[in-house]
Formats: C-alpha cells, sequence, structure tokens
C-alpha cells in the first residue's frame, strides 16, 4: 500500500503564528538516490537549542545536508539514518569548537522519520517526543536514555530507533517540549480529523509553539507540507531585550547598522529554547565594549535573562497548577543550566604518565663530547680555509707579486677540503638522529602503548577496554614508524587478542585452494566431504576440485562436465545457484544445479549430466534466482515473483506439483537475494541486508506468520555505543552442519571481510569469522567476498578475486 504524507506546522512565537518552521524539511528520493533508499520518502525535523546564532539559510542546510547524506548512503535504513545525524553532528561539533571561546554553542535535536510502504522508521537523537495516534490507541515514543542530549557535543552520537505500521487516517506528532496542558490529549486518541486536532493543541495554550503534525492518508506516495492560517504574513516581532547578559566579543560587533542587519537576518538560538524567527529591523545603540569581554559572558552558575520559549518541561512532564503560569512571559521565569562541554578530542580513555627523568649513560656523555670536538675542530679547518682563500685570490690576478717563501695549499686541495668539511657535517648529524632521535621517538611511543596496555587491564567496563585496547594499537603503529621490534610486534599480538575477545571475532587460518588464480568471477560455491564445486558467474558453468594428492590445496578435474546445452529434449541456460547432493541418490549425482526458468541439472564426475525440468507453478515462473533443501524437499526462490515454491523430494527428483509456501499471502518486498530452511522456519535474506522469517502453518485455518524485518541480536557489550550491523554488507546466507546448526552470513564488505555467525531461534550474534592478521593471512585486502559454503566437515570456503580461500579449523 502507498500512503501520502501530510504535514501540519505548529509554530508560534509571541502568540503569532509564523508561515515557515525552521528546521522541518521533507523530501522523496531523488534520481540518483543510492540502492535501498529508492522507496524512503524522508522527513527531518531539526531543533537547535543554544546561544549561537543561525541564519534561516544556515538552519535549513543543516537539515537538507542531513536529507542529502541520507539518499546517498546504500545498503540498510539504519546506517543511512546512522550517517545523517552523524553529518548534523559534526556540522554542529565543527561550530562550536570554532565559537565555544566566545561561549556561543548549539546543540542539536534531530528526528528522522522514513516511510517505505506501511512501515514508518524513526531515528531520534536528544530528548524528542514522538506520538503515534491510530484509530483506537496512542503510543508515546520518549527514550532520553537512548537518544542522548542531542548533538554537536562530542564526535559520539546517540540515536534511539523505532519502527511503527501505519494505516491511513493515522496521526503523528513531532516535538522536543510541549506545554502541560496539552496533556489530556495527547493521551486521548480518538480525534475526528487532522484539522480537529491542530486546532485543539494550538486553542489549549497560548504558549509558545514548535511540533509537527503528520497524517497518512491513502494515496501516491506524495508529502503535502500545509502553511498554517495566519493572520498577518509578517514574520513576529521580536521579543524586547534578547540576551541582556550577553556580551558579543569586541570583533562581532562591529557598527550599529551592522547589529540591526544581523538582527535581522539571523535566527538567535537560546538554551533549551527554539530558534528564534527573524526579526524587524530595528536600531540598536552601540555599548562600550568591557574591558575584558569574557567577565560578560554567562556562566553555569549565572540566572540569564531571555525570552521565554516553548516550556522546559522534563521527562516526566511536571504538572502545572494553571494555565497562566505557561503563558506568563513578563518578567521571563528563567533556569538554570549547564552549558554542555564540547569535546575538543574524543578520546574517551585518558591516561596520564608521570614524566620520568631519564639517566643518560656515561658512553653517550662521551659520544657526545667526542662529536661536539669533532665541530669545533670543523670550524677552526673552516676559518682556516677561508684566510688562506683570502690571501690566495689576489695572487691570481696579472702582476700580482708572489713571495716565494709561499707554502700554502694548493688550489684542488682547498675545494676538496670545501666539499669534504659540509658533508662530514651532514653525514654526523644524519647519524646522531637515526641512531638517538628516532630511537627515542619509538621509545616514547612504546613506552605510552605499554602505559595503555596497563590502564585496559585495569578497567572492567567492556567498552572502556575497547577503547583502551583500540588506543594501545594506534600508539603501536606510530612506535613501529620508527622501528619495528618483536617488543612490539608481541604486544600487537596481545592487543589484538582482546580485542577479537572483547568483540567475539574468531580468527582462523586461510590457505589458498588452487596454485593459480582461476581467472573467473564465483558467484556460488558448494561442498561435500572431498569435492568443492565452484560456480562461474559468466557462464554459468561449474568447475570441480579434489584435495591434491600432496595434501596441499585442491587441483582442478578438467574431466567433469556442468554447464548450459541441450541435454535430450531439454535446453538448460547458465546456472544460477547450486548445491551438493547426499552421497546416496536415484539419479547417482553429486550436484544438483538450477537455471532462470526452472530446469534442474544432475551432475556427476564421469558421467554426463541429466536434465529434468521442475513441474511448472500455476502462476508460472519469474525467474529462479537461488534454492535449497531440506529433509529431502526443494524450496525454490522465485523472487521478482515474490514466491517460495516448494517440491515434495523422492529419491532426490522432483515429480509432483509444487505448493505455495505463504498460503494466502504473499510477501510485499521482492528484493530477497537468499534463503535457507529448517524445518518449518524459513530464512530470507534482502538486498539491503535484513533479514525476515516466517512461520509456515500446517493447520489451515491458522496462516503463515512472517517478521520483517528480523532484528538481528548483538550480545557483546563492548558494542554497546556502536551499531555493529550497519556497516555490514550482508549478500549470502547457508547453515551450518549438524549437529550444531547455525546461521552463516556472508559480509563482503572489503573493510571486515567475514563470516557473521547467527543462533536460529532469536538471530543471536554467536561469533565472527575473520582471517588472521599480518602475514599469516593470505587473502588480499581491500577486495569484496564473492561466495561462502562450509562442507560436512566444517571446512570453511571463501571466494575471493577469482580465487577459493579454505579454513580447516572452523570450530
Amino acid at each position: 500500500m502507498t500512503f501520502d504524507l501530510t504535514l501540519s506546522p505548529l509554530y508560534r512565537i509571541n502568540g503569532q503564528e509564523i508561515v515557515s518552521l525552521p528546521g522541518l524539511l521533507v523530501q522523496t528520493p531523488p534520481r540518483n538516490a543510492a540502492r535501498g533508499r529508492e522507496q524512503d520518502r524522508l522527513i527531518v525535523y531539526l531543533l537547535l537549542t543554544g546561544t549561537s546564532v543561525f541564519s534561516t539559510s544556515e538552519y535549513m542546510q543543516v537539515a537538507q545536508d542531513a536529507a542529502n547524506v541520507f539518499f546517498q548512503t546504500p545498503r540498510t535504513l539504519t546506517s543511512a539514518l546512522r550517517a545523517a545525524a552523524d553529518s548534523v553532528n559534526k556540522n554542529l561539533l565543527a561550530r562550536n569548537m570554532s565559537s565555544s571561546s566566545h561561549g556561543q554553542y548549539a546543540v542539536g535535536w534531530l528526528t528522522l522519520g522514513v516511510l517505505r510502504d506501511t512501515q514508518f522508521t524513526l531515528s531520534m537523537s536528544g530528548p524528542m517526543h514522538t506520538y503515534w495516534f491510530g484509530q483506537n490507541e496512542a503510543r508515546h515514543i520518549h527514550e532520553p536514555g537512548t537518544s542522548g542530549k542531542g548533538l554537536g557535543t562530542g564526535q559520539t552520537i546517540n540515536i534511539h530507533y523505532a519502527q511503527t505500521t501505519i494505516s491511513a487516517g493515522d496521526r503523528l506528532l513531532f516535538f522536543g517540549r510541549a506545554p502541560s496542558a496539552w496533556d489530556s490529549t495527547l493521551n486521548d486518541p480518538t480525534h475526528s480529523s487532522l484539522d480537529a486536532l491542530r486546532r485543539r493543541l494550538k486553542s489549549l495554550t497560548t504558549a509558545d509553539l514548535n511540533a509537527v503534525l503528520i497524517q497518512a492518508t491513502d494515496g501516491k506516495g506524495a508529502l503535502n507540507l500545509l502553511k498554517p492560517d495566519v493572520e498577518s504574513k509578517e514574520e513576529a516581532p521580536a521579543p524586547p531585550d534578547l540576551t541582556p547578559s550577553l556580551t558579543l566579543p569586541e570583533e562581532t560587533i562591529s557598527t550599529p547598522e551592522a547589529e540591526a542587519a544581523a538582527a535581522l537576518s539571523a535566527h538567535l538560538v537560546q538554551p533549551s529554547a527554539y530558534t528564534i524567527p527573524p526579526q524587524k529591523e530595528e536600531s540598536f545603540p552601540q555599548e562600550e565594549a568591557p574591558a575584558n569581554p569574557l567577565n560578560e559572558l554567562p556562566r553555569n552558575t549565572a540566572s540569564r535573562n531571555f525570552p521565554a520559549s516553548i516550556p522546559r518541561a522534563q521527562t516526566p512532564i511536571q504538572p502545572v497548577t494553571s494555565e497562566s503560569e505557561i503563558e506568563e512571559i513578563d518578567p521571563p521565569v528563567l533556569e538554570e543550566e549547564e552549558f554542555p562541554e564540547i569535546e575538543k578530542v574524543a578520546e574517551p580513555v585518558r591516561i596520564r604518565r608521570p614524566r620520568v627523568r631519564r639517566e643518560i649513560p656515561a658512553w653517550m656523555r662521551q659520544f657526545a663530547k667526542i662529536i661536539a670536538g669533532g665541530i669545533q675542530a670543523a670550524r677552526k679547518i673552516s676559518v682556516n680555509i677561508g684566510e688562506r682563500t683570502r690571501n690566495f685570490l689576489p695572487r691570481l690576478l696579472p702582476g700580482a707579486e708572489i713571495p716565494a717563501e709561499t707554502n700554502g695549499p694548493s688550489t684542488a686541495t682547498m675545494m676538496f677540503m670545501a666539499v669534504l668539511i659540509p658533508l662530514m657535517v651532514v653525514t654526523v648529524a644524519s647519524v646522531v638522529y637515526l641512531r638517538f632521535g628516532r630511537s627515542q621517538q619509538y621509545d616514547t611511543y612504546l613506552g605510552q602503548a605499554n602505559e595503555m596496555k596497563n590502564q585496559a587491564l585495569s578497567l572492567t567496563d567492556p567498552v572502556e577496554q575497547r577503547i583502551a585496547w583500540e588506543n594501545v594499537i594506534n600508539s603501536i603503529n606510530i612506535a613501529e614508524s620508527h622501528r619495528e621490534t618483536p617488543e612490539t610486534d608481541a604486544l600487537r599480538q596481545e592487543a589484538d587478542a582482546n580485542l577479537d575477545k572483547l568483540l567475539g571475532i574468531t580468527r582462523l587460518q586461510f590457505n589458498p585452494a588452487f596454485s593459480n588464480n582461476l581467472g573467473i568471477d564465483i558467484s556460488r560455491m558448494a561442498a561435500s566431504e572431498e569435492d568443492l564445486f565452484v560456480l562461474n558467474a559468466a557462464n554459468g558453468e561449474v568447475l570441480r576440485a579434489q584435495p591434491a594428492k600432496g595434501g596441499r590445496g585442491f587441483e582442478r578435474d578438467d574431466t567433469f562436465s556442468c554447464k548450459p546445452g541441450v541435454y535430450g529434449n531439454y535446453t538448460v541456460g547458465p546456472l544460477v545457484d547450486i548445491l551438493a547432493l547426499p552421497s546416496l541418490n536415484s539419479v547417482n549425482a553429486t550436484l544438483l544445479g538450477i537455471d532462470a526458468t526452472g530446469n534442474l541439472l544432475y551432475c556427476a564426475p564421469g558421467q554426463v549430466a541429466q536434465a529434468i525440468p521442475l513441474p511448472v507453478p500455476d502462476t508460472n515462473w519469474g525467474r529462479v534466482t537461488a534454492f535449497t533443501l531440506d529433509a529431502g524437499n526443494l524450496y525454490v526462490l522465485d523472487a521478482p515473483a515474490r514466491a517460495v515454491w516448494v517440491y515434495t523430494g523422492k529419491d532426490g527428483t522432483f515429480i509432483d506439483q509444487p505448493y505455495f509456501f505463504f498460503g494466502g499471502q504473499t510477501p510485499e518486498k521482492q528484493d530477497v537475494i537468499d534463503l535457507v530452511v529448517a524445518g518449518d522456519e524459513l530464512y530470507m535474506l534482502h538486498a539491503d541486508g535484513h533479514l525476515s522469517t516466517c512461520s509456515y502453518s500446517r493447520i489451515v485455518s491458522v496462516s503463515t506468520r512472517c517478521q520483517d524485518p528480523s532484528p538481528y541480536n548483538n550480545p557483546f557489550p563492548a558494542y554497546q555505543d556502536t551499531d555493529l550491523f550497519a556497516g555490514a554488507h550482508f549478500t549470502q546466507m547457508l547453515f551450518t552442519a549438524l549437529p550444531d546448526q547455525s546461521i552463516l552470513l556472508l559480509d563482503a564488505d572489503t573493510l571486515t571481510q567475514g563470516v557473521f555467525r547467527f543462533t536460529p531461534r532469536n538471530l543471536d550474534l554467536q561469533n565472527q569469522f575473520r582471517p588472521a592478521k599480518g602475514t599469516k593471512n593470505p587473502i588480499p585486502g581491500g577486495r569484496p567476498f564473492g561466495a561462502v559454503t562450509v562442507g560436512p566437515n566444517h571446512v570453511l570456503y571463501l571466494a575471493v578475486d577469482g580465487q577459493v580461500y579454505f579454513a580447516t579449523d572452523m570450530p
């Protein structure tokens, strides 16, 4: 289903309705949207608090930059939302770092809403509120512990994600703070219309408002931004005496005319208040700058006078005795608030190193004396040569008399000395630096690494431990840029081992399967106890390999034939997927392949392949993209038709008509790229990396149940401040061999290069398989993984850039 979204801003300043709400932006996917963003419709709702000055265009540019980053970020929806929030955070943090010396800062509260089909996904940073009003119920989404204090105060961002299914007529309300007079209305989900709810919220109070009301209606996916009906189209007048306690630095206030122009075009972002709209032009007398401007800046312990904005309600909202308490603004009631501390260096683990006075060895002192003596001797020789040169050059002139007793050095000797002495000085200086200067820097950073190691061993919080060990590795990298020693190598191995333990990473030793690169693009693989099969993505042909006789790697079987062609009365196209068959089957085949039109190809070593087409489903084929076997039954994925067909097997053959796995339901998405089955449970991997699961119902009166998405769970506490799955790029999925059956997901990202293992029941992350580090890893870095498979003997195979690598020690 497709819905139109209608947005109605609630924006009031000093009793006047303002036409446009700064920081509110709606956008449909552009033509060049990244993969996974083509169906997303975005709402950006940004509130800025603090003391910095923002013009209307700057305010909207921050929101527009966030939208641009969102639509340019591929893969999962959460990774795009995080990238957009990070864009706002970096923008505000850079501004805060440059203006913090003047006592000016800005903190961003951000709500991002994305509608895709009927799913509405929320990302909230800062103590934002969202109300969802259904037909007979209401839901309040507000998690300040997860969403944090806002953006722009540090390099780490906090985000709370939420998701709900919307229907036609549902309404949403975004705001940062609301008058307590709204409480009864927000807890009552029954409202006749969007207009009625809007009028009621406006009539309950005369206080300042900053909120967005949204309604979903049947439509074609349009986003409609309504403008409020206002009696006057002029902007609200500026409240008197905006910042009586704030004195700007001298260089920012040049003339009264410049100050008035700035007031006309800028929004003043006040502490814990929303942005003030553009002010009318007004002349201000120029104040005499104080002797020390810093004395006039607001302090944490001093109350600040500024006009009241939306009431400073905290969670839970404190009740007020009367509505007049909210509306009273003269004189303004101020609350004391601390300025957020702006991080200048993101270093969660701070280590204070004592200064140790190093004792200079005696041999070093002696060597320094020799060097100093050599330099003094060189200077004396240079002076002597200079004097002799001045005496000698006049004698070169015609008519010059040369005393017979002159016995000075020859010209060649003096030129040789003039070149030799500077070379000697430079050489000695270089040797001293390389021997002692680089060694000094190496010792410094190695000492830092050892101190950080001791700090990491004393910590108990997993997140702090992870950060500390990462700092150890950073110091080792700098130390090894000067010199690599067994000591740095041992320290690096210890840090890597502790990090892997915290992050649930298991390192495997991979070896190349073939002596030479196969020179093909491998799209799928299958393995039995002895055989390895790889599918050539270019022509749909399967290659077979066996363990080499020498015991190292594999060797190709050039006699094996399993490729597209005409087999009897059937024509088989390029194969799209392959499976290793059990050893006992009626066809005596070891490999089963399938093409895009449902033709099966049974292959075996030393035999001609046999083609048997699958019975065509009632709705005909769209395009077969993958298949899998479970308990003798064949499950065929037809992604364009949004179907999974189940064929009951008889001794490895499938001759009966299939049944539709989903019963009376049809999945809404066509982006499924792989599937696995365990009993009545179906797991489907989507193109954006998320999983959906379905439980087949064998009871006629009970329909098959599906969950989309099925969230991944990360039980490792060291990832508490990061989203591990947001950066993953899952492309293939398979089950490991019994008895400890688990789901493997191939992460093809060029940076991580690994395989994630999950429990089938709750999709809890068990661990990650990654190649060993350093020289022990033969897999080239920066190349995506193409395919993965695991044999019944627990051998893990990875295809990378035309080569296959295998690890036999998979736990």
